[in-house]
């Protein structure tokens, strides 16, 4: 029987650098695993916004707003319109709203209307309590059969871009950050410019 030769100096390097790898991963695995979590809410929250994919016209909206006036997306032509559809049980909806509330102040004196769609079949008090309490200042419509109707969906929040022209441009479904949807509204501005 032969002796059994002594480990190899590579042989041992390479064990130990595998040893040290292997420490190294069990210590620190958490930190790609978050890095990857990031990255996913970042793309899910700040979307990059396509305004070059086939748009199609947007609906004859027709309802009354919870001022009690008429709100028709037509009477809107030539402005951007963001129609944002929500619910006062969504927690998504929480967040983005001060950055729509935002926004329509920012943009006050620029061609760009939002108007809400809240879709709560809880009553139109829970709906005026949510307005009041986040500012709103833009046009709210109760009424979820409207959103059925012309932009149907199971999930909220759901926004779109509507250009000068009466096109939808862009659908979103699920939270939308101030910075991304300003962004997206400029770029149509600039369109027009």
């Amino acid at each position: 029987m032969a002796p059994e030769s002594p480990s190899s100096p590579s042989q041992t390097a390479s064990t130990s650098l595998l040893r040290r790898a292997g420490r190294l991963i069990w210590n620190y695995w958490h930190w790609p695993v978050l890095l990857g979590a990031a990255v996913y809410l970042y793309l899910q929250l700040m979307p990059p916004i396509d305004l070059s994919e086939p748009s199609t016209a947007a609906p004859p909206v027709e309802a009354r707003t919870l001022d009690g006036e008429r709100f028709r997306l037509s009477d809107h032509r030539g402005e951007i319109v963001v129609v944002n559809v929500w619910a006062t049980w969504c927690p998504p909806c929480r967040v983005e709203m001060p950055g729509f509330v935002d926004l329509q102040a920012e943009m006050a004196d620029r061609p760009v209307q939002f108007v809400g769609i809240a879709v709560d079949r809880t009553g139109e008090d829970l709906v005026r309590d949510f307005v009041k309490e986040y500012e709103i200042n833009f046009p709210t419509i109760h009424d979820p059969g409207v959103a059925a109707r012309h932009f149907p969906g199971n999930t909220v929040p759901r926004t779109y871009l509507i250009d000068t022209e009466g096109q939808i441009r862009y659908r979103h479904t699920g939270l939308i950050l101030k910075p991304a949807l300003r962004d997206a509204i400029n770029d149509l501005l600039d369109e027009d410019s």
